[in-house]
């Protein structure tokens, strides 16, 4: 019996090691994949030394595969987004670029002015707000995350809420949760598989 048990610890150690081996080191390197089974949604994220993050999407939509390139400041602002049908940017302040969201119970709010497909249509303000950190499981590895509240309040029509799943360790977006304009969960995006290229 106690050999047995002495085999069975051995085997959990080298499997929990073997597990932990398999881990992505997110503070290695500066360009990641993630991947949802379904409905398939892949990501590869490049991060620049400016916390500005280039996100290139494979998603299905409609029995179809759509392509967005999308560029985020801090990880979470997404000051362009570019598909084939279309494209909308923000116009923003680089002091945004600043903003510390390592740290919670600090709001910061920007002026924006909206456009799409080059042409202005609206105005308002970029809201972002770090709330707690947590730890993010993706294939049996936990990693480090802020969840960071952000609001494009617009002049004309109702906020865009969202709550980013924000890496600690790499500065790019580990899961979304799409808000209702009074903070209730409408829809999701969290990942099965995390790679480094």
């Amino acid at each position: 019996m106690k050999r047995s048990f002495t085999f069975l610890f051995i085997f959990l150690c080298l499997t929990t090691n073997k597990a932990l081996a398999n881990c992505v080191d997110l503070t290695k390197g500066n360009s990641f994949s993630l991947t949802r089974n379904i409905p398939l949604f892949e990501i590869t994220n490049i991060v620049a030394e400016d916390g500005t993050v280039v996100e290139q999407r494979r998603m299905q939509r409609d029995g179809s595969i759509e392509r967005v390139e999308t560029t985020y400041w801090n990880g979470v602002i997404a000051v362009d987004r570019r598909s084939n049908s279309s494209r909308v940017q923000i116009k923003i302040s680089e002091e945004a670029k600043l903003a510390d969201l390592n740290k919670t119970r600090k709001t910061y709010k920007f002026p924006i002015s909206i456009f799409v497909n080059g042409r202005e249509i609206d105005q308002g303000w970029y809201v972002v707000k770090p709330m707690k950190k947590v730890r993010v499981s993706i294939d049996g590895c936990k990693y480090r995350a802020m969840v960071v509240r952000t609001s494009i309040e617009r002049n004309s029509g109702n906020p865009i809420n969202e709550e980013a799943l924000l890496s600690l360790d790499a500065g790019m977006l580990l899961g979304n949760v799409a808000m209702t304009p009074d903070w209730k969960p409408r829809s999701s995006v969290l990942f099965d598989k995390i790679t480094a290229n």
